[in-house]
């Protein structure tokens, strides 16, 4: 069957034009990734490219796998799993924590997504949420939106002095107590997704943190919506005196920029995450991963290192 009946009889009608217009675009793809950045004397972007050079078969665009040899060291079936005796979900066991999973996950399943988790948190990774000057002091009050199964919360959670964990996804509820429950006094688990109004299942932060303690750092990954998180925490923005954000830029193509000119106006400093992701048939090809945004001052911490294996 051709490709394009292939996409006619699975997406329907309405989704061919713009699926057709994506494999199109695929095409040439590697040819115009290297007049755009052929040139380029950053390193960053030549090892990149390198790595395109190297695996001349690998197709484009590369999307969420980064686009480095090193990601091959987090394999999988090197992940400890065992199913906990007392509630029959299945456990992995990262960096001394157990994390527990949803109930419909299997051992396979559990064992790619921690290995995808250590993986996005390497300090070479364009996924990284914690790098360089983007740092966590003791005694911080955090805030993770879109916090799925907890491992990144677990990396900084001795020194927090609060965590607010988003997740609007009922199947993580139960695994994130679970996973959460020796810093049940520290931590708070919000079954609720974080944007500009506050409406049914949906709240503004700066409504949440109304009446409680003004986090230090907020994490953001939540596909897409961002620029919404970023909608509703105008108050918090605007006021704080110290604050770090990480905010996942790699979802849309633009959001890198959007996000940055409107953080600078409001005083504070950007950085990014290392390297980059392939993603998208339209410029720019490489994306930044996370946006880093400081203000206020901060304790030093110890240079980063890879995640443990």
């Amino acid at each position: 069957m051709s490709q394009i009946l292939r996409i006619v009889r699975e997406s329907g009608l309405k989704a061919v034009p713009q699926r057709l217009w994506y494999l199109q675009r695929k095409r040439g793809l590697r040819e115009r990734i290297r007049r755009q950045y052929g040139t380029s004397t950053d390193p960053e972007i030549r090892e990149v490219l390198a790595f395109l050079a190297a695996h001349p078969s690998q197709e484009l665009p590369v999307s969420m796998t980064p686009p480095y040899d090193w990601v091959q060291q987090y394999r999988p079936e090197d992940v400890p799993v065992e199913r906990d005796a007392a509630t029959g979900m299945w456990v992995a066991r990262v960096n001394g924590h157990r994390i527990f999973f949803p109930r419909m996950a299997n051992p396979a399943s559990v064992q790619q997504s921690v290995a995808i988790a250590r993986m996005e948190q390497d300090s070479r990774s364009p996924h990284c949420y914690v790098c360089g000057r983007q740092t966590i002091d003791a005694g911080d009050v955090a805030v993770f939106v879109g916090a799925s199964d907890g491992i990144f919360c677990l990396s900084l959670i001795e020194r927090l002095s609060k965590a607010y964990l988003f997740e609007p996804d009922s199947n993580w509820v139960e695994p994130l107590r679970m996973t959460m429950e020796p810093w049940r006094e520290k931590v708070e688990i919000v079954p609720l997704a974080l944007g500009s109004r506050d409406t049914d299942g949906v709240v503004r932060l700066d409504s949440f943190l109304a009446n409680r303690p003004q986090p230090n750092f907020v994490q953001m990954d939540v596909e897409g919506a961002e620029g919404d998180v970023l909608d509703g925490a105008e108050n918090l923005l605007r006021e704080a005196g110290k604050l770090r954000l990480s905010i996942c830029t790699y979802h849309k193509r633009l959001d890198f920029q959007k996000f940055a000119k409107r953080l600078v106006k409001l005083g504070y400093d950007i950085g990014h995450s290392p390297g980059f992701f392939v993603i998208g048939v339209r410029m720019p090809y490489f994306r930044r991963g996370v946006l880093y945004a400081l203000r206020g001052p901060s304790q030093p911490l110890p240079p980063p290192r890879p995640a443990d294996q």
